[in-house]
């Protein structure tokens, strides 16, 4: 498979802090890869770095063979990079019918709208106002309005959380359904479990430091992963 994305001794640093440190991550054409690790480990840091929210203090990024990133998050939207938040940014006084248009027109694409709206089962609440919206609904609009922009990479933040376990299942075959279509995802995911079932491959990250690289089983075997992160009960599973 070839390289989508590609960084390189990337650093972000906030005053005397150190987010990231020298990360190097190649995520291939296709996949699923997950990025995990401790609170403050610096992966939404590096997501906002790759999305175009801020600036590495330094390093580079190459993206589907275009040389000079990361670029600001308006350039990096029409180059394909979208992303995700943890609270989804909707018109929340706007209906969900509203808010999937105005993400068409913005992406200045089309034809797209019937089958996210199949494919998250909005078909019934497309009038009804976002306010309104139970939190797992809004969470599904959140991943639709990025999906609207027909991206190359996907990064979605936390997309499990607050999700019971049937609206769990229901959102890994959202993810495993548009990764098929041809969208390649990065997974930030605190649910150990729900990230080791999606991702072929993952990336650990640890104050800042890449931890470790591999598969889900090599990552459950791991004793720095374990002792960092998992804990006993993820290597006896």
């Amino acid at each position: 498979m070839s390289t989508l994305l590609s960084i390189k001794d990337m650093s972000v640093n906030f005053g005397g802090v150190k987010a990231v440190q020298n990360v190097d991550l190649d995520i291939p054409q296709g996949m699923i890869w997950g990025l995990m690790g401790p609170n403050g480990a610096g992966k939404t840091t590096l997501v906002n770095m790759v999305s175009g929210l801020i600036k590495p203090s330094s390093g580079s990024m190459t993206f589907d063979g275009k040389v000079d990133g990361p670029w600001p998050i308006s350039r990096s939207v029409r180059l394909g990079i979208v992303r995700t938040f943890q609270q989804t940014r909707a018109f929340m006084d706007l209906t969900i019918r509203e808010n999937l248009k105005i993400a068409e027109v913005a992406s200045r694409q089309s034809g797209d709208l019937p089958l996210l709206i199949e494919t998250f089962g909005l078909e019934g609440v497309l009038d009804r106002v976002a306010s309104t919206m139970p939190y797992p609904v809004l969470r599904r609009l959140g991943i639709a309005l990025a999906l609207a922009s027909r991206p190359k990479l996907l990064l979605l933040d936390e997309p499990a959380v607050g999700l019971t376990a049937d609206e769990l299942s229901r959102m890994g075959e959202i993810i495993r359904e548009w990764n098929r279509r041809g969208v390649t995802i990065l997974l930030i995911e605190h649910n150990v479990r729900f990230l080791m079932s999606l991702a072929g491959r993952i990336s650990v990250l640890d104050r800042g430091k890449l931890l470790f690289e591999g598969t889900p089983t090599e990552c459950r075997g791991n004793s720095a992963v374990i002792d960092a992160y998992l804990g006993r009960r993820y290597s006896d599973d």
